[in-house]
C-alpha cells in the first residue's frame, strides 16, 4: 500500500490514541490497551476476513475520497469502539460460544474481595461457592525517609551528588546537582521527579506533615521477593560523585518490607505475592486493602440471575458503544454532524427491527437507539435474545471491516460486473493498513 498523507494520519491517530500513555500522576507508568483472548485469532479467522473483504471489494463501487484528519480520527474510534463491544458481547458466551449463556460470580463482601469467573481458565471441576477468610494483604517495599523542615535550606553543601538503586534485576544510578540556597523540599521532589522517570520498578514520593517533608521511595512489586531481602536497596557508598544524600534524607532508616496475602479458602491456609490471585483457576478473587480483614462468601449466581447480569452488562456496553460514537461525538459543527449521520440512521434502522423481540427481556430502545432495562423475572426463552446478539455481532464486525463507510465519500464509477479482479485494499485506506503493517 502507497503510503499517503491520509496513510500517515492514521498511523498517527493509532500511535497517539491507542497505542497507550503515561500515567498522569508524574510517574513513569505506561498503560497499554488491554488485550483480551477476543483479541486473539486462529489463522481460519484471519483467512475468513480476508476472504470477507475481497468479497466486499467485488461489489463495492469506486468512490472519491479527501479524507480529513477528523474524519480519519472518527473512523479508528469507530473501529476500535466496535471491537470493544464485541469483546464485552464475546465475553458473555458460555460454553459453546452460546451468547449470554455465561455464568457470573457474586461476593458478599465486595469491599474486602471482588471477584470475576471465567470457567474456561480452569482444567478441572470448580465448586459453586467456597468461604474467603483474609488474614492479611500482600503489600510492596516502602523506604520512608526522614521528616525534615520543608523549607529550611538543605544541609548539604552545592555539588554533584549521585546514588545507586539496586534491584534485582537492575543497578541505576541517579545523578544531581544540590544549588545554593536549595531547600530540603525542592532537593525531595527534585529527587522524586528523577526516581520516577527511571522506570526501575521503584516510584518515590514526598509526604508532608506539619512544615514537615520526608521522600518515601515504594517497590512497584508486591509481595515477598523471588530472591533476597528487598526488592531494592539505596546506597551512595560507591558511586562516581559526592555522597551523603542517602544518609540525609534517612532513605534507608525507616523499611517496611513487603509482604505476601495470607488467606485460607474453606479453611486451607494459602499465601499469594499480589492482592489478586485465582481460586480454583475460575475465580479471579481482588483483595482490597482498604477494608481490613475480614471474610467472604464468594460463588455462582443462579442461571436466572447470570442471565439478567449478562443482559445487564450488554446494555451498558452497548450504550457506551453508542454514547462513544454517535451520541456525544465533540463538537457541533457541520462536519461533526456528517460524520455521525449516516451511523446515526444505520443503527436506527438495525435495533427497530429488533425492539419487539427486545421487549421481552426487559430491554426497551429509546428514540437516541441506546437501550433500558428492567429485569424481568422467570425468563426461561432466551433464543431471540440469542439472536439479536449474533446479528449486533455481524453488525459490529460489518463496522469494523469498513469504518470508513460511515464517512461522507462520492462514488466515481461502479464494478464492471463481467470481471473478477479484486482489489483487497480498496474498501479503504484504514483496512489496507490493518493487512499491511500495523498488525
Amino acid at each position: 500500500m502507497a503510503v499517503s498523507l491520509a496513510t500517515l494520519q492514521v498511523y498517527d491517530q493509532y500511535l497517539t490514541t491507542y497505542r497507550g500513555n503515561h500515567n498522569q500522576s508524574g510517574g513513569s507508568k505506561k498503560t497499554a490497551k488491554h488485550s483480551s483472548r477476543y483479541d486473539t485469532h486462529n489463522p481460519s479467522e484471519l483467512q475468513n476476513l480476508y476472504t470477507a473483504i475481497q468479497w466486499k471489494n467485488r461489489f463495492a463501487p469506486l468512490y472519491l475520497s479527501e479524507p480529513s484528519p477528523k474524519s480519519i480520527a472518527y473512523a479508528i474510534h469507530l473501529k476500535e469502539s466496535a471491537q470493544n463491544l464485541k469483546h464485552t458481547i464475546g465475553s458473555l458466551s458460555g460454553d459453546n460460544n452460546e451468547l449470554f449463556a455465561t455464568k457470573t460470580a457474586y461476593s458478599d463482601n465486595e469491599a474486602l474481595a471482588s471477584v470475576e469467573y471465567v470457567p474456561e481458565d480452569s482444567a478441572g471441576s470448580v465448586p459453586e461457592s467456597f468461604e474467603l477468610e483474609v488474614d492479611s494483604f500482600a503489600s510492596p517495599q516502602i523506604n520512608t525517609g526522614k521528616y525534615l523542615p520543608s523549607d529550611q535550606p538543605t544541609d548539604m553543601a552545592p555539588g554533584n551528588y549521585s546514588f545507586d538503586i539496586l534491584t534485582n534485576k537492575l543497578h541505576y544510578e541517579i545523578q544531581f546537582n544540590i544549588n545554593e540556597d536549595e531547600t530540603n523540599s525542592k532537593l525531595q521532589n527534585k529527587l522524586a521527579r528523577l526516581v520516577n522517570s527511571t522506570d526501575i520498578g521503584v516510584s518515590a514520593k514526598v509526604i508532608q506533615h506539619d512544615g514537615l517533608s520526608a521522600l518515601e521511595l515504594t517497590s512497584d512489586a508486591y509481595g515477598l521477593p523471588y530472591q533476597g531481602e528487598r526488592h531494592f536497596t539505596v546506597t551512595d557508598e560507591d558511586t562516581g560523585y559526592d555522597n551523603g544524600v542517602v544518609d540525609y534524607l534517612g532513605l534507608n532508616d525507616n523499611i517496611s518490607k513487603a509482604s505476601n496475602a495470607v488467606y485460607s479458602i474453606d479453611g486451607k491456609m494459602d499465601s499469594s505475592y499480589s492482592n489478586s490471585f485465582n481460586v480454583y483457576d475460575a475465580y479471579h478473587v481482588t483483595l482490597h486493602p482498604e477494608s481490613g480483614a475480614g471474610s467472604a462468601s464468594i460463588g455462582l449466581y443462579t442461571d436466572a440471575e447470570s442471565l439478567s447480569r449478562n443482559i445487564e452488562s450488554f446494555v451498558d456496553g452497548y450504550n457506551h458503544f453508542l454514547s462513544d460514537v454517535l451520541i456525544d461525538v465533540p463538537g457541533d459543527s457541520d462536519e461533526d454532524f456528517s460524520l455521525t449521520r449516516l451511523l446515526s440512521k444505520d443503527m436506527t434502522k438495525f435495533v427497530d427491527m429488533h425492539k419487539k423481540g427486545l421487549a421481552k427481556y426487559g430491554i426497551s430502545v429509546k428514540d437516541d437507539s441506546s437501550f433500558t432495562y428492567s429485569k424481568v423475572e422467570n425468563v426461561t426463552e432466551v433464543d431471540s435474545l440469542k439472536s439479536f446478539g449474533n446479528n449486533m455481532m455481524r453488525k459490529l464486525t460489518s463496522i469494523a471491516l469498513d469504518p470508513m463507510e460511515y464517512v461522507d465519500r462520492r462514488i466515481c464509477a461502479y464494478p464492471n460486473p463481467f470481471t473478477n479482479y479484486i482489489n483487497p485494499y480498496m474498501t479503504s485506506i484504514y483496512t489496507g493498513l490493518l493487512f499491511n503493517t500495523y498488525t
